[in-house]
């Protein structure tokens, strides 16, 4: 009967019964300046009612946060912390994924957060002086 309640939540209400976010800030060279990373925090803390763990890692910042009831959570608050996350680190973009899990009889939805950096540099070809071979 559980896993006919979960499907049932997912597929039809989609709609879990708590919110959960993990979330990883780089703090490399190219990196925003700690108070932007310091703001960035506190628009999650506000989404997550002050239920937020900060943990200090080799390069990085990681954000756990317990899980927040469904009615408790504001969807458009989160969208605009990360949109503020993804303004503070310019050069890179946002990963993200969201998984469906069941937890103590009850269905969360985490998300999980990373700002990557771009697999290929930006376009710099236009800018620089073409090389031309003399084969040609």
């Amino acid at each position: 009967m559980r896993f006919v309640t979960r499907l049932w939540k997912r597929h039809v209400r989609k709609r879990p019964d708590e919110y959960q976010a993990y979330v990883s800030l780089p703090t490399s060279d190219d990196a925003p300046s700690f108070g932007e990373v310091h703001d960035c925090i506190e628009r999650l803390e506000h989404v997550f009612e002050g239920r937020l763990d900060v943990y200090a890692r080799a390069r990085r910042l990681a954000v756990v946060s317990d899980p927040v009831s469904a009615d408790r959570f504001d969807a458009d608050a989160f969208e605009a912390a990360l949109e503020s996350l993804e303004d503070c680190y310019e050069v890179r973009s946002l990963a993200r994924v969201e998984k469906w899990r069941p937890s103590d009889d009850r269905l969360v939805k985490s998300h999980v957060v990373v700002p990557v950096k771009p697999l290929f540099p930006p376009d710099r070809t236009a800018d620089e002086p073409r090389i031309e071979s003399i084969v040609e």
